[in-house]
């Protein structure tokens, strides 16, 4: 039956068939590859690239159809025919395989599974030779031998890119895969599975003994599913390409779209700064006269007079208010901050007195401050971290007073807590100021470091007291966390990296 079939219907049809095969295959090699100059995306190229095989694969068969004398007298020229067909449909089987995953994974993960054509087409030398090998050892077979071996490669590149292949967990990024169009993904696996369906039918209905009377309908079957199924692949993969191209698309309007968010917010940040360098000017000047009348007041004030210590008060409250504005104009001019070795806790207990004041009640803070090592920042910015951090929850203990306390401590980040902390190994300066206060929401803890964002907007509050916290430690090696239970209260830390060199102190203990 192999045999009648062979002579009396596949030969009459192949021409017709094959013929109508690299229409099709021109066609869509031609759409593709315009496409693929006109869009220039990795998608499209793959795709490109598959038609053209598929294209060499069908103008193999049809000169193999014309010419057949040549291939069954030169075995060379059949040697070279059979390589012709074979390399295709090898070299085809990582193109179809990347581009699943590049539609699955994204284009990162699928650059890490590409594969060198040279192995596949050491597998097409390889096949051509032992296929050459087994028709001189069989010649009887030669015909039956000849299909078999040809559906078998031609189903190959569709099955091995359906195929499951997973790699080792320690060979993949960390990072999620990014897949912009499960649509044509799943578009995707249903065109290689029509194709690796149709050949199986081909190659089921060649080798089964069917009745006389039905190969003639059988013949007619096999040529219009080929023709359907190679359709119905290069119209199910010009969809993959165009449903990928404008999920591409979507993707950069978004990104697009988010720059500009942020170039706005840059300019809304510029427009500010400039607003923020001249109001701290002109308050720079009205602490001034500030400052210079306090110390003429205390120089007229006898020494010993309850007066002299709030003059005091108010000329240190003075001084540090000119720090901040010249640390504030610094920042709108985009000049560096003065970077010196200090230690905080120095720092900490000098801001002790005006904390103090600030909360407006004696016995309201509570001050542990047992660090020893040196930072390496602005002196002022410091204070301004300190001041913020006070300032807040002073604030969220306005409906119920209670207890801020203040602890400066010594830590180090080891390789273990570097995961959860999100920090880098080694040693810190840590801050944390924690209230009883009335707690930050669970909903709104995720938005609580960004810039304008606050929940005292009745209050006058401008949402970047913790911004400036989080961008001061970042810009020292460090970084800023908060804690907060409703009802229960709030701890915000902040971490800043340490010099090896300890600073003096004649005592670590509460200011």
């Amino acid at each position: 039956m192999l045999q009648s079939i062979a002579v009396s219907l596949y030969d009459q049809a192949a021409q017709v068939r094959w013929i109508l095969h690299a229409a099709c295959a021109a066609t869509f090699t031609l759409a593709m590859t315009l496409l693929a100059v006109r869009l220039r995306r990795p998608v499209m190229r793959t795709i490109a690239t598959i038609w053209w095989w598929q294209l060499l694969i069908a103008l193999n068969l049809v000169v193999y159809f014309y010419w057949r004398e040549w291939f069954v007298e030169h075995t060379l020229v059949r040697f070279l025919g059979t390589f012709a067909l074979h390399l295709p449909s090898f070299a085809m089987a990582p193109l179809l395989r990347r581009l699943r995953a590049t539609l699955e994974r994204g284009e990162e993960a699928a650059a890490r599974d590409s594969e060198h054509l040279g192995r596949w087409a050491a597998v097409a030398v390889t096949t051509t030779i032992l296929f050459e090998a087994a028709r001189t050892s069989w010649p009887e077979s030669a015909s039956g031998l000849t299909f078999i071996v040809s559906r078998v490669v031609a189903v190959f590149p569709y099955l091995y890119a359906l195929w499951p292949h997973e790699r080792p967990v320690a060979s993949v990024s960390a990072a999620p895969a990014i897949q912009e169009s499960p649509l044509a993904a799943n578009a995707f696996r249903l065109a290689l599975a029509i194709r690796a369906v149709v050949i199986g039918i081909d190659l089921v209905v060649r080798l089964v003994p069917w009745d006389p009377a039905a190969v003639d309908l059988l013949t007619v079957f096999v040529v219009t599913i080929n023709l359907v199924g190679l359709v119905a692949f290069g119209t199910i993969l010009l969809f993959v390409a165009l449903e990928n191209e404008r999920a591409a698309t979507m993707k950069q309007a978004d990104a697009l779209h988010a720059a500009e968010l942020r170039d706005a917010r840059s300019q809304r940040m510029q427009s500010l700064g400039r607003l923020a360098s001249g109001v701290a000017h002109d308050f720079n000047n009205v602490l001034t006269v500030v400052v210079n009348a306090a110390d003429e007041a205390g120089r007229l004030t006898a020494p010993g007079t309850p007066i002299r210590e709030e003059l005091a008060a108010i000329d240190a409250a003075g001084r540090q208010g000119m720090a901040l504005t010249r640390q504030l104009l610094d920042y709108a001019r985009q000049r560096p901050a003065a970077q010196q070795l200090f230690a905080p806790a120095d720092v900490v207990r000098g801001m002790a007195p005006i904390c103090e004041r600030l909360l407006a009640a004696p016995g309201r803070i509570q001050w542990e401050v047992r660090a020893t090592s040196n930072v390496r920042m602005d002196p002022s910015q410091f204070e301004q971290l300190v001041m913020n951090l006070v300032a807040n929850a002073r604030d969220a203990m306005e409906s119920a007073p209670g207890t801020v306390t203040v602890t400066l401590t010594d830590a180090e980040v080891t390789e273990v807590a570097q995961a959860s902390a999100q920090l880098a190994p080694g040693a810190y300066v840590k801050l944390a100021v924690a209230d009883t206060g009335s707690g930050i929401p669970p909903e709104m803890l995720q938005s609580i470091f960004d810039p304008f964002f606050t929940t005292k907007a009745a209050r006058g509050g401008t949402g970047l007291g913790l911004a400036t916290v989080q961008d001061i430690a970042r810009a020292h090696g460090g970084d800023a966390f908060v804690e907060s239970a409703v009802g229960v209260g709030t701890t915000v830390t902040v971490w800043v990296a340490a010099m090896t060199a300890t600073a003096p102190s004649d005592d670590p203990a509460t200011p």
